[in-house]
């Protein structure tokens, strides 16, 4: 009777082991599928697994967890979308920047050439004039009216949007030169200031509105660093594999120092002197940026007291 007494209690026993081996593994597969839902990785289970046993303070602890773990992803979120935000500002900044600096700098190149277009036009209206000499007024008045206009598309292209690139066609040298002189001569005579033009033939390759702005710049730079009766010297010389374009004046120089900074926008050596010429410290920045597009930058050589000569090299450039 004991020996089938206890062959019927071994299969329960069996039964009894089997199902807490089988509530064991529902309990770890639960606790893994759990602790991944925590956002636990794998080394961490041993640890989720530990803080869900009785010895480990149990579910409480658990679910401390878990719900530190939501608190970090939220946190990350959270942070990135910070980031995002912050870049999108940045972006916003920048391109505010580019705008106003794109004003700025027109309003910078309307001076010059307006003075060229007023003192045509006060000839027209206050001399007589032969017909020959009213046409050729007329017609700088027409010409610098229409290269203003695509100045300012140009302008926005290379500020506002970034534009790298440009188109440039092949100019007689000579011819460019006197083009340049047409439309500065007025303002240089309005200061008492004549313009001393020389120039060996050959041709350059630019983008005529873009290379005569810096070309008009460099020479009411010249302007306001001289007197009145002074000349400004304006030549252009073939040179190895090129051909370059001068300005020099005999004012009052520059420091060293001062020829380092001189391309960096809004910085002025003269504030006050800069200021009642109705200068903003923009010319030779916008300058450089146009010189660079032609593959070119721009060269200074200036001492204190004695004056300034810039050169720009236009490589390609030639001719007999």
């Amino acid at each position: 009777m004991r020996s089938k007494s206890a062959r019927a209690a071994f299969p329960l026993g069996l039964f009894l082991a089997s199902t807490c081996v089988m509530a064991v593994i529902i309990c770890l597969g639960a606790c893994i599928a759990i602790g991944r839902g925590a956002g636990l990785s794998y080394p961490a289970y041993a640890v989720f697994l530990l803080l869900a046993s009785p010895a480990g303070g149990g579910l409480v602890a658990f679910f401390s967890l878990r719900a530190q773990g939501r608190a970090a992803r939220e946190a990350e979120r959270r942070r990135q979308q910070a980031e995002e935000l912050e870049g999108e500002v940045k972006l916003l900044e920048e391109a505010a920047e580019r705008r106003e600096e794109f004003i700025a700098s027109f309003a910078h190149e309307l001076k010059t050439p307006l003075t060229a277009i007023i003192g045509y036009a006060d000839m027209l209206r206050s001399r007589e004039m032969s017909p020959k000499n009213r046409f050729t007024a007329a017609g700088y008045i027409f010409s610098e009216g229409k290269r203003l206009e695509a100045l300012s598309l140009k302008l926005m292209e290379i500020i506002v949007s970034g534009k790298q690139g440009i188109e440039r066609r092949k100019f007689d040298a000579p011819y460019f030169i006197r083009e340049v002189a047409a439309v500065t001569v007025p303002s240089l005579a309005s200061d008492g200031m004549t313009l001393d033009m020389r120039w060996e033939q050959g041709e350059v390759e630019i983008e005529p509105d873009l290379f005569k702005t810096l070309m008009i710049n460099l020479i009411d730079n010249a302007r306001k660093a001289s007197r009145k009766g002074q000349t400004i010297e304006l030549f252009g010389k073939r040179e190895e594999d090129g051909y370059a374009f001068y300005v020099r004046d005999h004012g009052r120089g520059m420091k060293k120092e001062d020829l380092s900074r001189i391309t960096e926008p809004f910085y002025m050596i003269d504030k006050s002197r800069s200021r009642a010429q109705n200068g903003a410290g923009l010319g030779l920045a916008l300058c450089q940026r146009i010189a660079e597009l032609h593959g070119t930058t721009l060269e200074y050589e200036s001492e204190p007291g004695e004056g300034t000569t810039v050169r720009v090299f236009l490589k390609g450039g030639g001719g007999e």
